[in-house]
Formats: structure tokens, sequence, C-alpha cells
């Protein structure tokens, strides 16, 4: 006989740009002594006076006089070409930014380097499971199911069986739901397609829904 239980809550979304924007302005925020940062700025345009959108602000004074740091995150699969190198370039002019950065999450092409150092621009690498340390605190490892996201450990648990206690670790991608489980009855770690199911060594049988992940206890062990 088998008795069901489940085991968490549903996950959250896949990580758009606006978490990755908040992770760029967290990288520098906790960057020691690097000045005052800002997160989605607005500064007028110095030809027309429109209002510019700025990802992150670094403004760092130095001996009475203020240097503005202009940061850009660039939330892509691809990587960067010389158009985006030149189009933040500009921004940094138009905003009459002292110095420009890029933060890109999957790189850029040799040409863009080039441009870059060419404007003395800094590109930096942030990949997206570093981003997602920074802004999911339950982060357990990323989905190797899907590799778009992580796997967020928010469903462990504990109950008692057969005169013993069962303890568990679980959580589920934040983009296909597939799901890692850690069974401490037998000490086994697997992973569960959604949809999916896994017996694990002491008997349990495990599924993954939309809804969470369910254990269904032996009767058996």
């Amino acid at each position: 006989m088998l008795r069901e239980q489940r085991l968490g809550t549903q996950p959250g979304t896949l990580m758009n740009w606006q978490e990755y924007q908040t992770a760029v302005a967290l990288l520098y925020e906790q960057a020691e002594g690097f000045g005052k940062v800002q997160r989605n700025v607005r500064i007028p345009d110095r030809d027309t006076g429109s209002m510019r959108q700025i990802d992150v602000l670094i403004t760092l004074t130095e001996r009475g006089h203020d240097l503005q740091i202009l940061v850009d995150a660039k939330f892509r699969k691809e990587s960067l070409d010389v158009k985006d190198v030149e189009e933040v370039s500009a921004l940094a002019v138009a905003v009459r930014a002292s110095k420009a950065i890029i933060v890109a999450a999957n790189g850029w092409t040799e040409p863009a380097r080039r441009k870059a150092c060419s404007l003395d621009m800094d590109l930096r690498l942030l990949p997206l499971e570093e981003a997602l340390d920074l802004i999911v605190p339950d982060k357990w490892q990323m989905c190797t199911q899907c590799e778009e996201d992580c796997i967020v450990l928010d469903q462990d648990g504990m109950q008692e069986h057969r005169g013993l206690w069962l303890w568990w670790l679980a959580g589920q991608c934040r983009h296909c739901h597939a799901a890692l489980v850690h069974c401490q009855d037998c000490g086994t770690l697997f992973e569960i397609p959604l949809g999916g199911e896994y017996s694990c060594y002491c008997g349990h049988r495990w599924s993954a829904t939309k809804e969470g992940v369910f254990i269904h206890l032996s009767s058996w062990g």
C-alpha cells in the first residue's frame, strides 16, 4: 500500500531581464568601497532633455568631484556584437557618464571586444548561474533537464513512517519544473522530469508535477 503526500508548493518563474538587472546591481552593491550604486535610474539626455533609462549608475566621489559610471545589463542568449557596444557607448555620451561597463550573460564576439577596448569600455561576464546565486537564496543547482534556470530547494520536510522519521530535500526548476530529490532514508539523490516518477532504493515512489513534488510512501522497508 502506498500513501501519497505532497512535498511543497509550485516554484516561481523563469529568470527574466528585470531579475538579471537586479543581479547586476547587487554585484556592484556588494563590492566594498565601490561608490554609490543606484538601480534603474532616469537621466536627461544632454541634447534633447528626454529621460534616458540607466540599468545601474555608480557615482564615485574623488577630491570633491563626482565621476559617474554607467552599467548596462545584457541578458541575452547570444554573444554581444559591435552594435551593442556602440549603442551603450552612445548612451554614456548622451548622459555624460565618465565611463561605461557592459555586463553580459553570454559573452561577446571578438570584434565587440576590440570595439569596447577602443572606446575604453569594460566588458564583464555574469553567467546565468552566477546571477541566480545573487537573487535566489534557495538556489540548489542549475537544471540539467532544460539548462535554462535553477532548481530551488523549497520542498524539504520530515514525516514519521513505520516508527522512524523520514527526512527529504526536494525542489523544482523554476522553468521546466523538473525535480531534484534527496531521500534521506536511502541517501539517493535523483532527478525527475515533469510528469515522471522515480522509485528510490527504500521503496518510496516520487513524482513531479506543476503543483509540486509528491512522495508515495512504501508500506515495506
